[in-house]
């Protein structure tokens, strides 16, 4: 197994040259500093991970906060300002479809950049076509889909620009190549969710002390960042939260392993599916997904009343949530203006509740169980949908 049996397997996927990558926020990296300059303003959803942000400012950019929907927590296209900007990075937020037909038309308008980030849209289709091939440039994420722990891939819609990629992959990449732990972590990730010890190992971690960050943002200060912004090198201990190997170049045994987990995916689709339709029909699920087409999401965003006590209740259960980002990115870092009404990236980030599809049924019995509400008041001020 070699980086191009990977790349071949991923090309068919899309239909579409790509490059592997050993990671989506590596991938992201190497499309921001390809398409775009030093101080270039870029829309960013303030729902996203912070590690997008992280790879904004490393690249020398301008992060600005995308207004958001309440239905889906993605960017909500008709509130955006588009002034000064080069260009947007979707945020398909859990897998749901950005309403990329218009994100396209209004960045093809302007002569606006737009880079398809679908590290959480493995396999979702936005506006008629797989997410991340809507832009110049899409970002696919291995790391979060089949239990990978690592991986990606770059791909372009010009594959006269892929050599160029290629080039700057390599000038990037360290040397050495991932350690042993880079398989040994998915693998052993993979036993405890095949023999459902989640719980005892969980606890015996933060007992141990090697579970330290329990928060939904990864602790930082504005002075740290403001100082090491636009230097890859002072960036990298942000780079790398839950990922050392973000930049290490893949051996053998974890392309193989990272193979195998596209099989995964596939495997594992209608069993999304259904557990998507599942977490559709309870009165906890965001409108954007009782609304919308049922898609193999990553996560469901269930919308709950005391976000954070539900989450405490659920880890000693043994289910620990993830991909909880709040609070939004301006406000998490202050340096960021707010986008346009950012009371709604508020009000979706402290109650939206990500759900693992794969887990549907135990997730319904355990909400019920614990007597977890549904958010009962309507949509927030300032909402398009507020009052209708």
């Amino acid at each position: 197994m070699n980086v191009t049996d990977l790349e071949s397997a991923m090309g068919e996927r899309l239909g579409q040259g790509c490059l592997h990558v050993p990671s989506a926020r590596f991938g992201l990296l190497l499309a921001l500093r390809h398409w775009f300059g030093p101080g270039d303003r870029v829309l960013i959803a303030p729902t996203n991970c912070e590690t997008v942000l992280f790879i904004a400012l490393a690249a020398g950019l301008t992060p600005v906060m995308a207004p958001v929907s309440p239905r889906d927590g993605n960017i909500d296209v008709p509130r955006v300002d588009w002034t000064g900007l080069a260009g947007v990075i979707t945020t398909h937020l859990y897998g749901q479809p950005d309403d990329v037909t218009a994100l396209r038309a209004a960045c093809d308008r302007r002569g606006l950049v737009l880079v398809d980030d679908a590290a959480h849209a493995f396999q979702t289709v936005a506006g008629g076509r797989p997410a991340g091939l809507s832009g110049q440039a899409g970002v696919f994420s291995l790391a979060k889909h089949g239990r990978a722990m690592s991986g990606g891939f770059l791909t372009a819609a010009d594959p006269g620009t892929l050599p160029s990629l290629a080039a700057a992959r390599e000038e990037l990449l360290l040397p050495g190549g991932a350690g042993l732990g880079a398989v040994l972590r998915p693998v052993l990730r993979e036993t405890i969710y095949r023999t459902g010890l989640v719980r005892p190992v969980w606890h015996a971690l933060k007992r141990l002390g090697l579970v330290t960050w329990t928060g939904h943002r990864y602790p930082t200060t504005v002075e740290e960042l403001t100082k090491a912004a636009g230097d890859l090198t002072a960036m990298d201990p942000w780079l790398r939260i839950d990922l050392d190997d973000w930049r290490a170049r893949a051996g053998t045994a974890l392309l193989r392993f990272q193979r195998s987990r596209l099989k995964v995916v596939d495997r594992e689709r209608d069993r999304r599916l259904a557990g998507v339709e599942t977490l559709r029909a309870t009165p906890w699920a965001a409108r954007g997904v009782r609304e919308s087409p049922v898609q193999p999401l990553l996560r469901v965003p269930l919308l709950v009343e005391n976000r954070d006590e539900a989450v405490t209740a659920l880890e000693g259960q043994g289910v620990v949530p993830g991909f909880i980002y709040d609070p939004p990115l301006a406000d998490y870092l202050p340096l960021i203006p707010p986008g346009p009404a950012p009371e709604i990236a508020r009000w979706w980030t402290s109650h939206v509740l990500p759900a693992d599809p794969l887990d549907a049924d135990r997730m319904v019995r355990l909400l019920e169980r614990l007597g977890v509400r549904p958010l009962g008041h309507p949509e927030p001020e300032g909402s398009p949908t507020h009052g209708q």
